[in-house]
């Protein structure tokens, strides 16, 4: 009998993608570079698990119940049919790593790079599977550990030649609106998760999603967004907002922050901007490109006090802020900018054009690899005109070619690809051309 093998349809799950060589380099870069800049700032890693106990992820000063990320969760049952879901960011793992570790020396600054996972609806600029790449001060109630953040993704974006905007608001501000118009408790988190999406749907859509879903009134709904739409000027708005709310400990707080940062330009005071995920307690920013087709934010960030605590019973708060970028999307923005991809690391390669030469090459590869230089070596015998197509067609910068003439006098022919330039040198006066 005849075994016909079943076909398998390759797919790939929606929202998941495959990196290319050119796209991982890039998403490298990036991720090199936000590395970078939390360790100047004083920043340690720390690795967490990719998978969370289901309770974790869904606790109510976690996800938080009804907003859009506990819908998107990716639940997970292991062989003991045990509920566990894949993380969806980054600071709902460290909470529960300090909750668990209480000997952690106070204040803790720690960096954390991985893949997280969310069920939710698909874009550009926006996936199922993602890296982000966060930043956390444990520790600290000041303005200052707010700031911070500002100034981490102001380096982070200079060093990738990327123009943003970074736009500033406060949980506790739009709790002190709440306040001011006695909206009821039980509807004030579901009222933040619609104005939340304020720039998507329009305020007509959000004051239905208000009435309808979170059950403000319509006149209370109209009020509240009327005081976070406020026209004018960043000093106008914040001059209306602190007649409305002349005690407002939030307001004092962002005065503080802007003060600190009175150095960024590109910093803007929104009363409109909401975090939706319910953890959020006071400051926090949002940084968006200023011109492109994408426009999700890069970076997503916050202060939550009571995670922590909570985590631990609600006896005692420990606070905390932090700073997530979204890697994935910063690569597609530097894309859509035109940033350079390379489609390999390799900066030389030796193309041998005898079997004497292919052990010479192996010497000089050894050689090069020693002074850090990044190479690699033609292994299907291929003669000098194909390897140079490979090379060229990989973007490789520089080709040193190695026959008789080469080996005996002990040189090496180096071919610079963008130019076409071809000269015989020394091995040394080759490192020091490819070295720049």
């Amino acid at each position: 009998i005849e075994c016909m093998a079943r076909k398998i349809e390759l797919l790939l799950p929606r929202g998941m993608r495959d990196l290319p060589a050119e796209d991982a380099i890039l998403q490298q870069t990036v991720l090199d570079t936000i590395r970078e800049v939390f360790e100047l700032f004083g920043y340690c890693p720390l690795e967490t698990p990719a998978v969370e106990r289901m309770e974790i992820l869904t606790a109510k000063f976690a996800a938080g119940e009804g907003t859009d990320v506990s819908h998107e969760i990716f639940k997970v049952l292991d062989q003991g049919e045990r509920s566990l879901g894949l993380r969806f960011d980054m600071t709902v793992p460290l909470a529960r790593y300090i909750a668990m570790n209480p000997t952690v020396k106070l204040p803790f600054k720690r960096y954390a790079i991985g893949k997280v996972f969310r069920d939710g609806p698909i874009k550009l600029g926006r996936y199922r599977e993602f890296w982000q790449a966060d930043g956390d001060i444990v520790g600290v109630a000041g303005t200052i550990a707010d700031s911070e953040g500002v100034l981490i993704a102001r380096e982070v974006f200079r060093r990738l030649g990327l123009e943003v905007n970074i736009y500033c608001s406060s949980r506790e501000i739009l709790r002190e609106m709440m306040d001011l118009l006695d909206i009821p408790e039980d509807s004030r988190a579901k009222a933040i998760i619609a104005l939340d999406k304020l720039k998507k749907i329009g305020e007509k859509e959000v004051l239905k999603e208000m009435k309808d879903v979170a059950g403000v009134s319509e006149t209370k709904a109209k009020e509240f967004l009327s005081l976070c739409c406020l026209k004018g000027s960043q000093e106008e708005r914040l001059r209306t907002l602190e007649e409305k709310l002349p005690q407002s400990h939030g307001l004092k707080t962002i005065r503080e922050i802007l003060a600190h940062l009175n150095d960024v330009p590109d910093l803007h005071f929104d009363p409109s901007l909401a975090r939706g995920l319910t953890y959020y307690t006071g400051f926090f920013f949002e940084c968006v490109l200023k011109k492109g087709q994408i426009t999700s934010s890069l970076v997503g960030t916050g202060r939550y006090d009571r995670m922590i605590g909570d985590f631990l019973g609600g006896e005692h708060e420990i606070p905390a802020v932090g700073i997530s970028f979204g890697v994935s999307v910063i690569c597609d923005a530097l894309k859509e900018k035109g940033f350079s991809l390379r489609k390999t690391p390799t900066q030389v390669y030796l193309a041998p054009v005898s079997e004497k030469g292919r052990s010479y090459a192996m010497e000089i590869q050894k050689s090069l690899r020693g002074h850090g230089i990044r190479s690699d070596v033609d292994m299907l015998e291929r003669s000098p005109g194909k390897n140079m197509a490979y090379a060229n067609a990989l973007g490789i910068p520089f080709v040193i070619l190695v026959g008789e003439k080469e080996l005996e006098e002990k040189k090496v022919t180096l071919k610079n690809m963008e130019s076409g330039e071809q000269r015989l040198l020394s091995l040394e006066e080759a490192i020091r051309v490819v070295s720049g």
